[in-house]
């Protein structure tokens, strides 16, 4: 039974146990985890001592022009490989998309210290921590001045030694590939949550579309086409190593095979070159360093979650992200996608979707990676010895069908995705289904109208809140996502959130009361209202009306504008650059002043409610002025809008809870709340919550056969 047979079927009784036992056998993945980490013991010694022994080898001019014909070839693999990412979007459907708020609106673009990644000012830090590119650098470099030493001979023939070595190490502990490979796949068919790749379907039909182009057609048939190999001999005999790269998930631990298996096909176009045959060690560890065909296709992700989040890369963002992802990719995928989310303004929060299709796409990438580095190499070593021939035709002809076979699989997509799977935009209705986190009271509306006055003998707020058995809070109406109704007409929302939890800790019932802006001082100040609960910001005018809180949160100042319009706003000098420009600003005390002091030549409207924005259309107006945080709330209910925060100098205004002017008892008391509650977790759950969209933890099993069949464990 071959490698390849033995690994499948250890992957197959994997998901067997997996789904059989559940979370029950995610113990057994410590001996995959060892497993990968045995593979991975030589891999980086590997790739020293293959660059210095390969380059070593060679002479200049060898070198020189293996180097610059492995340079052509990955370029025009990388040519195709991100033509394909750029035509993903075409299996996109024309669906209404949008996301909660997240912190990459608010935060700075972040930067990655590429000095860092790609040069070794101390190789030894830079082996300790896995810098590949770095590790290559310093490699190729000792190899260099290896060629130029007349007496390197006892230096080579001990590298040899040390690379046949490692190469026996490595295939002594591939043996073990099934057994790893089980315990690897039980781990994950075990605790893996089915229900969080609806989200993907779309995503994963679209990579699998442009990974079979790119993998099985497009690198092939390039090598078949300039060298005399066929399409089963470059891939029938790799059989083990790509089953394998497949079902560990890492071509590390491959590397050394396909090293043999890349030296018997350069045998077979050069078998006189032993300068061909000895580029492949130069080759291979250089093709596991460079972004390929599979690493690239990651790219795609992100224009899936630009898409998804209602924030599409535009045409003009399409030249930096490619250059910042082919860079970006030379160091780790996990690294690479959260920072080009943030870089082109896509929620950061749908990273966590990249790391769910990683347990999928991952292993298909690896296998795309394995393939791509035998062919690569194949190709380059051939270039060497002379024996690439290269057929302008079926060049041609190869390009062709490649653009074909990727826009009609992606069409397909679309089409599968747009008149067979039904799909129904549920942002708004989840939204308005969202329910409270915490503990619940009894609630009472009460009218405006109907408070009845203070009593004359109670004068402190916390005493008033006893002798009532209720604490009366006021809050405002339509504050998404502070305070609205829900889909069954309950009171929901952050605060009301927060309010039910005060009201717990105080061991009394609430009464919400609606109250207007501009009444909330008076209703304060003759004990109307006990406080104020709605997403109320600290400005100087409300903070000479009433006495604040200590803050609970800030937000930041955004625009909300239709998605075709979100790069005109992207940047203050593009917002400023705008003629004729007409912003919508709430009534809220202090905004509208601070607006016309930032956008001294625009035109201000005021708008009694967010809600007059988005649907009086005769309301002509560019953007409405609203925090990024409230707004990516509102954009849930009219997805065809966006938030976008002009950067840089973000501007932010605490939120605080106004109450009655001289209660220093009863301001203690809420600071001390809000301090116990931001200690306690509360705070950070309820906004991940009502924000972020997140839903709480929860503690239910993974179904399994055992479990929720059998019956055996409960």
């Amino acid at each position: 039974m071959s490698l390849a047979t033995r690994v499948l079927i250890g992957f197959v009784l994997g998901v067997g146990c997996g789904i059989f036992f559940g979370e029950i056998i995610a113990p057994v993945g410590v001996i995959g985890d060892a497993f990968i980490r045995l593979l991975q013991m030589t891999v980086l010694p590997y790739v020293v001592v293959s660059l210095m022994l390969g380059l070593g080898r060679l002479g200049s001019r060898d070198a020189g022009r293996l180097l610059g014909r492995a340079g052509l070839l990955i370029a025009v693999v990388w040519v195709a490989a991100l033509t394909i990412v750029l035509l993903m979007p075409l299996a996109y459907p024309d669906w209404d998309s949008a996301s909660f708020f997240s912190t990459s609106l608010v935060e700075p673009t972040p930067t990655i210290d590429f000095v860092e990644l790609f040069i070794p000012a101390n190789p030894f830090n830079s082996l300790a921590f896995g810098k590949v590119p770095a590790i290559v650098l310093f490699s190729l470099a000792l190899g260099a001045a290896l060629m130029g030493i007349a007496d390197k001979g006892r230096v080579l023939d001990a590298l040899e030694v040390v690379s046949e070595a490692l190469s026996r190490v490595a295939k002594a502990i591939v043996r073990f590939a099934p057994i790893g490979v089980f315990a690897i796949t039980a781990r994950a068919a075990g605790t893996l949550d089915v229900g969080q790749f609806q989200a993907l379907e779309l995503y994963l039909a679209t990579y699998l579309v442009c990974w079979a182009v790119i993998a099985l057609w497009f690198l092939p048939a390039l090598t078949a086409a300039v060298t005399p190999l066929t399409y089963r001999e470059i891939m029938g005999p790799a059989r083990d190593a790509f089953v394998t790269a497949f079902a560990t998930g890492s071509v590390f631990v491959v590397l050394p095979i396909l090293a043999d298996h890349c030296k018997r096909l350069v045998g077979k176009c050069a078998p006189e070159s032993e300068e061909a045959v000895d580029s492949v060690d130069v080759l291979i560890p250089l093709a596991f360093v460079f972004p390929g065909a599979g690493t690239l296709l990651i790219l795609g992700f992100v224009l899936f979650a630009g898409w998804l989040a209602g924030s599409a890369v535009t045409i003009g963002q399409i030249p930096g992200f490619l250059v910042s992802g082919v860079l970006t990719l030379f160091g780790s995928t996990m690294v690479a996608i959260p920072f080009l989310l943030d870089l082109l303004r896509i929620p950061a929060d749908l990273f966590q979707l990249y790391v769910v299709s990683d347990v999928f796409t991952g292993r298909f990438g690896m296998l795309a990676s394995a393939i791509f580095t035998l062919v690569w190499s194949t190709m380059a070593a051939c270039a060497v010895a002379g024996a690439a021939r290269v057929d302008r035709r079926r060049l041609i002809r190869t390009a062709v069908v490649t653009v074909v076979l990727a826009v009609v699989g992606l069409l397909g997509v679309n089409a599968l995705f747009t008149y067979v799977v039904p799909h129904e935009y549920a942002g708004a209705q989840r939204f308005a289904s969202l329910e409270l986190t915490g503990p619940h009271v009894e609630v009472t509306v009460i009218d405006q109208d109907d408070l009845e006055p203070r009593a004359e003998d109670v004068s402190s707020t916390l005493d008033r809140i006893r002798a009532r058995g209720a604490i009366r809070i006021g809050y405002r109406e339509d504050m998404l996502p502070f305070s609205f109704p829900g889909s069954t007409g309950e009171l929901i929302g952050h605060d009301i959130d927060l309010a039910h939890t005060l009201a717990h800790d105080l061991g009394v019932g609430l009464e919400l009361v609606a109250v207007e802006d501009a009444d909330v001082p008076e209703l304060l100040n003759t004990g109307a209202i006990d406080m104020a609960m709605s997403g109320f910001a600290v400005t100087t005018e409300r903070a000479s009306q009433v006495e604040f809180s200590q803050p609970y949160m800030d937000e930041t100042l955004a625009f909300v504008v239709p998605d075709h319009r979100r790069n005109e706003f992207s940047s203050q000098q593009s917002v400023r650059a705008l003629t004729d420009l007409t912003v919508g600003v709430p009534n809220l005390p202090g905004l509208v002043s601070r607006v016309r002091e930032y956008l001294p030549a625009a035109q201000v409207v005021v708008l009694e409610s967010p809600r007059d924005f988005f649907d009086q259309p005769d309301v002509a107006v560019d953007a409405l002025v609203y925090s990024a945080e409230a707004g990516s709330a509102w954009s849930l209910l009219y997805p065809q809008f966006s938030v976008v925060v002009p950067q840089p100098d973000v501007v932010r205004l605490p939120i605080a809870f106004p109450l009655a002017p001289g209660d220093d008892r009863m301001r203690l008391f809420v600071n001390t709340w809000i301090e116990l509650k931001r200690g306690d977790g509360t705070l950070s759950r309820v906004f991940d919550y009502w924000f972020l969209g997140r839903e709480p933890e929860s503690s239910s099993h993974r179904w399994s056969v055992i479990r929720d069949v059998l019956g055996w464990v409960k």
